[in-house]
């Protein structure tokens, strides 16, 4: 344990028992959280992060156990106190405060956000209930949340994610924690709420010398909140040391290969990890990694495991880092992937989607007897078009209307305003406002990939029938049966899937598998154009590569059109030909891909770009702050939408709506354009380029 440990785990080991059966989930596990210090916790999904944080706090299953190992807390082992002993209560809460990656299955939609934060703060501390109030108002002012002393009569529902978050952190700052457990507090927010409560958690952390575990996935979280890194895999630890260390010049091949795996500007493809992290009954003897691992050495990494040896300022468990080093060359690296020079020249075809105007308002019903109507704005007057063979990318804030606009576009909504014309058998087809039967028509040449893999297919159904259903359902009746069959297989293989795994359910597919029957399904009826909602955002980064390599190829060798609505920009500047930028459900911007992110033309886009966190990135403790959240909806300001959080906005913009206007084929809606020099990726370094502090 070292002299500035706040929190030590020393050979940590947790088994999983099913009757007789154990399985090892946590494995020798051992770093240090310094004082005032945060350490980040990386893998992919099923490597032990999260519960390693459980385990920290004994909030284990019952099934589980802590079978070795210590856990020391400010001089308590945590692993040997019992649950009943009253030194783990008062820790667990009180001295450790835990934000969860949800907040709504933590926090309960029937009580006030007052009444939560109070319980918290009674529970650990010997107030009344006016000076736990007072406390709680405290708390959020502490947290940055608009207007405390409303929010505290409010419920959790009426709360954007970000505001969620907030009171999340407010309860687990109540009780004066040394040590807070941030468990992917930032993986459902997009990336201007994002960039606030990372601020919001380095203020703290600098203000009440609080140390800080979090467990992330995301590499750029990573490389603008750590000091420390430890990498996890499959239940244990696989490398730890300085964030420089690990992220400049990774030592295992793991951690290599996750940083390989990052979505990059222009790639033709992305690296991968090969295969996927095995279940616990599945461990490999030897190098839990050696199944997966290009620098494998048969006869010892699968049956040998390596020890945990220090090599330079870094800890790593790795055969090419022990006695048998000089057998490896972990310098040997396969060649980058491919990546598309900038300014290429790319040959789409026609157009094949057009939206003109297009508008969704939605009415809900108010009052005691539902008398009142009030009108939700969700998408205005968007006018778009998208080309055969091209990706064309939706980005903003949640809330902007991407996702309303891409279910009204597949006619899951029916459009208020505005038309929408598809290119179908070599002429325009209007789709504005087709009957069921007529859409069913539609949806055999225009799909949706939906954001959950999970939660979008039908866990009652084999993933045959779900591939074959659109087969089943087409117009002029199913396939014969062996041409159904053959179909169906021709499509497991197509996305990498094996057919022989079509007789399974949902249940028995990882995330990515998942989502790749979620595009087989997309593809049974041969569209022209995909509509793609986030469908990588729930994805571990080695995962999304996958699918981000899959979707260029289908591209590539069908020709399909994508609609990719997204909100992480670092795989829209892999991925996506152009861009447009959308805000309380306008159109901000639209441009080549290149030229948003290199010179965005619109301060909401500028926003955007400078919360974009990669590893390696300058200036990453650097953005621009927005003010206040998006508007509602159902009020929106009366003339530009951005304005009230625009550090450029003049009176004009409060009076009148700016109109696209096309500027050498960069459309923009702002009124001072001219006269804006804006900051993008490729320019932040310029000093002579920086925006006023709004």
């Amino acid at each position: 344990m070292r002299t500035d440990s706040l929190l030590s785990l020393q050979g940590l080991t947790v088994s999983f028992r099913d009757g007789r059966r154990r399985s090892i989930a946590l494995q020798d596990v051992r770093f240090d959280v310094p004082h005032a210090k945060t350490v980040a916790i990386v893998g992919e999904s099923g490597c032990g992060k999260s519960l390693t944080a459980r385990s920290i706090l004994r909030i284990l299953d019952s099934n589980a156990t802590i079978d070795g190992g210590q856990i020391l807390f400010e001089g308590v082992d945590l692993a040997a106190s019992s649950e009943k002993d009253p030194v783990l209560r008062s820790i667990r809460g009180g001295r450790i405060g835990l934000i969860y990656q949800e907040p709504l299955t933590a926090l309960s939609s029937f009580y006030t956000v007052g009444n939560q934060v109070t319980e918290v703060v009674r529970r650990h501390q010997n107030v009344t209930k006016k000076q736990a109030r007072a406390r709680a108002l405290d708390l959020l002012h502490a947290v940055g949340m608009p207007n405390p002393a409303q929010r505290l009569d409010a419920y959790t529902f009426e709360l954007s994610g970000g505001q969620q978050q907030r009171v999340m952190i407010a309860m687990a700052l109540g009780p004066h924690p040394s040590l807070l457990i941030a468990d992917e507090p930032t993986t459902a927010l997009d990336v201007t709420t994002q960039a606030v409560i990372l601020d919001l958690l380095q203020e703290l952390q600098l203000s009440r010398g609080m140390s800080i575990l979090f467990i992330t996935h995301d590499l750029g979280v990573v490389s603008r909140m750590a000091d420390e890194v430890v990498v996890m895999y499959l239940g244990e630890v696989v490398e730890h040391g300085t964030k420089a260390d690990v992220l400049t010049t990774p030592r295992h091949p793991y951690t290599q290969a996750l940083l390989a795996s990052l979505p990059g500007r222009g790639q033709r493809r992305q690296a991968t990890i090969p295969g996927t992290v095995p279940t616990l009954e599945e461990r490999p003897a030897g190098c839990a990694f050696a199944p997966r691992c290009a620098f494998a050495r048969p006869g010892l990494c699968d049956v040998q495991r390596p020890e945990f040896v220090r090599s330079g300022d870094v800890h790593v468990r790795c055969h090419a880092f022990g006695d048998a080093a000089p057998m490896f060359d972990l310098s040997s690296q396969s060649a980058p992937p491919d990546t598309v020079t900038k300014g290429m020249s790319r040959q789409f075809g026609d157009r094949i989607l057009d939206l003109h105007r297009v508008s969704k308002t939605f009415e809900k019903r108010e009052g005691l007897f539902g008398q009142r109507m009030r009108a939700i704005k969700a998408v205005q007057e968007v006018s778009l078009e998208l080309r055969q063979g091209e990706t064309l990318a939706l980005v903003g804030e949640s809330g902007s209307g991407k996702t309303t606009l891409g279910q009204t576009i597949v006619g899951l909504h029916r459009v208020t305003r505005g038309r929408v014309m598809f290119g179908i058998d070599g002429r325009d087809r209007d789709i504005t406002d087709l009957s069921v039967g007529e859409w069913r028509d539609v949806w055999q040449s225009m799909r949706m990939v939906f954001q959950d893999p999970f939660s979008s297919l039908n866990p009652r159904m084999t993933a045959f029938d779900i591939v074959a259903e659109p087969l089943r359902q087409r117009p002029g009746g199913p396939p014969p049966e062996p041409d159904l069959v053959r179909k169906v297989h021709e499509l497991f293989r197509l996305v990498g899937l094996d057919p022989e795994m079509s007789s399974r359910y949902p249940h028995a597919f990882s995330g990515g598998q998942r989502q790749r029957i979620g595009v087989a399904r997309a593809l049974a009826p041969d569209p022209k154009v995909i509509i793609a909602d986030e469908p990588v955002s729930a994805l571990d980064v080695s995962v999304q590569a996958q699918v981000l390599n899959l979707l260029r190829d289908l591209q590539s060798s069908l020709g399909l059109s994508y609609l990719f609505i997204s909100h992480d920009l670092n795989v829209v500047a892999s991925l996506a030909h152009r861009v447009a930028v959308m805000y309380a459900g306008r159109i901000v911007e639209l441009a080549e891909t290149d030229e948003i992110l290199d010179h965005p033309f619109h301060p909401y886009s500028e926003a955007l770009l400078s919360a974009v966190l990669t590893p390696g990135r300058a200036r990453q403790d650097s953005h621009l702050r927005l003010r206040g959240d998006p508007p509602d909806p159902s009020n929106l300001p009366r003339g530009c939408v951005f304005a009230e959080r625009c550090a450029y906005a003049t009176n004009a913009c409060t009076q009148e709506i700016p109109e696209m206007r096309n500027l050498g084929g960069h459309w923009v809606a702002c009124h001072h354009t001219e006269a804006l020099a804006l900051q993008g990726l490729r320019n932040e370094n310029d000093p002579g380029n920086t925006a006023p502090d709004p």
